[in-house]
C-alpha cells in the first residue's frame, strides 16, 4: 500500500500562504530513462524516418540563445549575440531545419503551434528572424491556423522589428515586460523604462496585426502589492490579448541570488508574500473580465488561445531547433546542444546536434494527461478510471480529499476544479501525483 500522507497540505486558514513549505516543480527529465550515448544516433534516425508512432498533436520550437544584457533575475542566460552572429546562426538554425524537413517522421503530422524562444529571440536581426520563420513556413507542415509566437523584450518590437515578423509569418507575440514600474525594471536589468515600455506596447497593440501576450512577475526585490496592482492596471488599460503573471523564482548562480547574498538588493518575496501577490492578479483580472485559460495565463480576447503552451503541457510531441532547444517525438525527448562551438560543428558535418536523448515510462500518456488537466484548472478523473492503471484511483482519492479539506480544491462529480489557491500550488500537485503514479509502477 502506497503511503501518500507525505504529500499532505497544511489546513489552515488561508491555503494559498502555507500549505506547503515550498513550491517544487516537476522537472521534466524525472519520470524519463537516459538512452545511452551509443544508442541516440540509431534511435534518433528511427524517430525521424517515422518508426516511433507520432502523438495526435504536434509542435515546434526553435531556441535562440542571445540576449543583449543579463537581466539579475534570469537563470537561462548563456550567450551575448556578437558582431555578424545573427546571421551566422540564423544560416545554421535554416539549414537544420531544411535538412531534416524531408524524413517521414518530421512530416507525419500538421504543426499547430510553432514558438521561438530563448534567450531572447529579438535580439536576432529582423531580417534574421524573418528567414527563420520563412523556413519554418516553406519546410515544416503548417496547420492553417498554425499559432506562430515571437518572443521578445521591450526595446527590441521596433517597426522594423514587428514589419519583419509579420511578414515571416508571425501571428503571436509574447513580449517580457515582467514590471512597468522603472526603479524595480533597472533593478533588475531592464534598460527601457516603464514609460517607454507602455509606449513601445501601446503603439504594437494598437496596430491589430498579431496576437499580443504580455508577461508579468510578481515577487520581485521592492515590489510592493500596490506596485503590482498598478502593473496590472496598466497591463489591462494597454489592452493586450492576453497576459501570463510568473511568479519570480530565485535561482541559485542567477546575478539575484548572489546581489541578494551579499546584501546588495533587498530579499524578494517569500512564499507567503508571493501566494498573495497571485491571489491579487487572479482577484484583479477576473473582476475585469479575463478568462484563466491555465494557472498562469488568462485571454483578454478570443484570439489568445496559448495553444503552445497548452499542449506542450499536455505532451504533445515537439520538434526542436537551434542551440539549445528541447523537443519530443513519440516516446523519446530530446535536447540539442546548448554550445555554440559543438552546435556549429554538428550542423557543418550534417549531423542534429543532440546532447541527451530520454524516453518514457509507461504511464507517459497518463501523466501527459494529468499533467494537462493539472495546468488548465480541472483534472478529469473519469479519464484515470479508463485507462489501464490498477488501483491508481482509490490510491489517489485520500490525496483529493485531504487537499479539497485543505482548500485547494473542490469535487464535481468526476471532475477536480483547482481553487485560487490550487492552482498557486500546482506544482506541487503535479509533483505529488507524478510521485504516487512511479511509486505505483516500481511495485507493479
Amino acid at each position: 500500500m502506497i503511503d501518500v500522507t507525505e504529500h499532505f497540505a497544511r489546513v489552515s486558514g488561508d491555503p494559498i500562504k502555507d500549505a506547503f513549505p515550498a513550491r517544487r516543480p516537476m522537472m521534466p527529465w524525472a519520470t524519463k530513462t537516459p538512452v545511452p550515448d551509443e544508442e541516440i544516433g540509431g534511435i534518433w534516425q528511427g524517430m525521424i524516418e517515422g518508426v516511433e508512432p507520432p502523438r495526435d498533436r504536434r509542435l515546434a520550437y526553435v531556441h535562440i540563445p542571445f540576449c543583449t544584457n543579463h537581466c539579475l533575475f534570469c537563470g537561462f542566460y548563456r550567450h551575448r549575440l556578437r558582431d555578424g552572429g545573427s546571421p551566422a546562426f540564423a544560416d545554421l538554425v535554416i539549414e537544420e531545419i531544411r535538412r531534416e524537413a524531408q524524413a517521414p517522421g518530421i512530416g507525419a503530422r500538421p504543426i499547430q503551434a510553432v514558438y521561438l524562444g530563448g534567450g531572447t529571440p529579438t535580439a536576432l536581426a529582423p531580417v534574421d528572424i524573418q528567414r527563420i520563420l520563412e523556413t519554418l513556413s516553406r519546410q515544416l507542415p503548417l496547420a492553417p491556423d498554425c499559432e506562430v509566437t515571437v518572443e521578445g523584450r521591450v526595446k527590441d518590437f521596433t517597426p522594423e522589428m514587428i514589419d519583419a515578423c509579420l511578414a515571416g509569418g508571425a501571428t503571436r507575440f509574447s513580449i517580457g515586460v515582467q514590471t512597468f514600474d522603472t526603479e524595480v525594471r533597472r533593478r533588475q536589468g531592464r534598460q527601457a523604462s516603464g514609460a517607454q515600455a507602455e509606449r513601445v506596447l501601446g503603439d504594437l497593440i494598437a496596430r491589430r496585426a498579431a496576437t499580443v501576450v504580455l508577461d508579468l512577475v510578481y515577487g520581485f526585490p521592492d515590489q510592493t502589492p500596490e506596485i503590482w496592482s498598478e502593473d496590472l492596471r496598466i497591463c489591462h488599460t494597454l489592452g493586450p490579448d492576453g497576459v501570463d503573471l510568473y511568479a519570480l523564482n530565485l535561482i541559485r548562480g542567477a546575478p539575484l541570488q548572489q546581489a541578494i547574498e551579499h546584501g546588495k538588493i533587498a530579499a524578494p518575496a517569500d512564499l507567503s508574500q508571493q501566494g498573495e501577490l497571485y491571489r491579487i492578479g487572479a482577484d484583479a483580472l477576473a473582476e475585469l473580465g479575463w478568462r484563466q485559460i491555465s494557472n498562469s495565463h488568462w485571454a483578454r480576447t478570443h484570439s489568445e488561445r496559448n495553444r503552445y503552451n497548452r499542449l506542450i503541457k499536455r505532451g504533445a510531441d515537439c520538434l526542436a531547433y537551434g542551440a539549445g532547444a528541447g523537443g519530443s517525438i513519440g516516446r523519446y525527448s530530446y535536447s540539442l546542444t546548448a554550445d555554440l562551438d559543438p552546435y556549429r560543428e554538428a550542423i557543418r558535418r550534417g549531423d542534429k546536434p543532440l546532447g541527451t536523448l530520454h524516453v518514457a515510462d509507461a504511464l507517459a500518456p497518463l501523466r501527459d494527461r494529468i499533467a494537462g488537466g493539472i495546468e488548465i484548472g480541472c483534472l478529469d478523473l473519469s479519464y484515470i478510471e479508463a485507462v489501464e492503471a490498477p488501483g491508481l484511483l482509490p490510491t489517489l482519492e485520500p490525496l483529493f480529499d485531504q487537499w479539497a479539506q485543505a482548500g485547494l480544491l473542490r469535487r464535481d462529480g468526476s471532475l477536480i476544479h483547482l481553487t485560487t489557491a490550487g492552482r498557486f500550488w500546482s506544482p506541487n500537485l503535479l509533483r505529488a501525483l507524478n510521485r504516487v503514479q512511479s511509486e505505483m509502477l516500481t511495485f507493479a
